[in-house]
């Protein structure tokens, strides 16, 4: 034999036919050459038999009482297409060996089988065809596996980078607070604002994301700033002014040899251009994007209401005001009408530097 089972145990063929003489002639035979024998004498036993006895393979006759050959096929095809079924038939109809062979058969052998060796051939031939077949279907199956588990092991670590350039992100928040006090909870606060305002707009997870951070860091090159300008009381002179408009660019500068942060540098080099173009530092008419524009509103808004070294605190009221005046010159029409019509600026703060990326 060409086939070499994979255990002592010897392959088992099942011959399903009603007439004992091929069953009995064929059980002897192929004992001879080593297979293990079950033999049943109709449709409904053969399935049966199969069920019980996981074969390797089917020899089956398509003319029998209660079920024939062509019922058999598919209810066995139904359990596995791994065990290759050779039809034997009496029958010379082309139309039914096409038939047994588009439904499941791999091979048709005419009845009466002259040649028994023939027959032992052509059952090698359909065995190792069904090994190389499992093999594949085998390696296919190992390699989904590994392709499971390589990208279940991708995530975790692309999950274990987020979170720990997220704390390096709120490491970094906290280090703008530090060296501007007058703006604790503002980083965070400005991130809510703009999050909030990017699901009106129907940003994407990733846009959101992306938000979220550029936000969360636009002040960093806040840390570039000397504290005697940045907590100054009273009002800044020309220079001083100049020297805190270098913020965005220091911000840039800081982050952009870092991959992760490249995708939200736009925000913080942008956050203060202006819709007719007299911001800083690019002096962009209109926004360079969509994001910046939206924390350009959110960063002046909390900026308003809260306490300055130069100022007090704004009601609501006049923030607001602010910004219906400034929309078309400072500010993208849009956005404004969207943060007040949407009442985004009602958002309750926690003030804790978590941030859940639920999106």
């Amino acid at each position: 034999m060409l086939i070499e089972p994979k255990s002592n145990s010897p392959m088992k063929v099942l011959i399903v036919d009603d007439e004992i003489f091929i069953r009995e002639s064929l059980s002897i035979f192929l004992e001879d050459e080593g297979f293990e024998v079950l033999t049943a004498e109709n449709g409904l036993t053969g399935i049966e038999g199969f069920r019980n006895n996981q074969p390797d393979i089917v020899i089956l006759d398509l003319r029998m009482p209660e079920m024939s050959g062509m019922e058999v096929i598919p209810k066995i095809r139904e359990i596995t297409d791994l065990v290759p079924i050779i039809i034997i038939s009496g029958n010379n109809e082309v139309s039914d060996a096409v038939e047994a062979l588009r439904i499941g058969a791999w091979d048709y052998i005419t009845k009466p089988i002259q040649d028994l060796n023939m027959m032992l051939h052509r059952m090698e031939l359909v065995l190792n065809q069904a090994l190389l077949l499992k093999e594949n279907r085998n390696y296919h199956n190992h390699l989904e596996e590994m392709v499971d588990e390589r990208t279940k092991d991708l995530q975790l670590n692309q999950s274990k980078l987020s979170e720990a350039m997220f704390n390096t992100i709120l490491v970094l928040t906290q280090t703008i607070e530090a060296k501007d006090p007058y703006t604790r909870g503002h980083c965070l606060h400005v991130s809510e604002y703009s999050v909030a305002i990017g699901r009106e707009l129907g940003f994407s997870k990733t846009d959101l994301y992306n938000l979220q951070l550029g936000a969360l860091l636009h002040d960093i090159g806040k840390t570039g700033i000397p504290g005697i300008i940045l907590n100054k009381p009273g009002k800044l002179t020309p220079e001083e002014y100049e020297v805190i408009k270098k913020h965005p660019e220091i911000g840039e500068n800081i982050l952009k040899h870092i991959d992760y942060f490249k995708p939200f540098l736009h925000i913080i080099r942008h956050h203060h251009e202006w819709d007719n173009g007299n911001g800083y530092p690019d002096k962009e008419i209109g926004s360079t994007s969509v994001s910046s524009a939206v924390v350009a509103v959110a960063d002046v808004y909390d900026s308003l209401i809260t306490d300055r070294p130069y100022r007090n605190a704004m009601t609501t009221e006049k923030a607001l005001k602010i910004l219906k005046e400034q929309k078309g010159t400072q500010f993208c029409p849009k956005i404004v009408d969207l943060f007040l019509d949407k009442k985004i600026y009602r958002i309750q703060h926690n003030d804790k530097l978590k941030i859940e990326f639920n999106f």
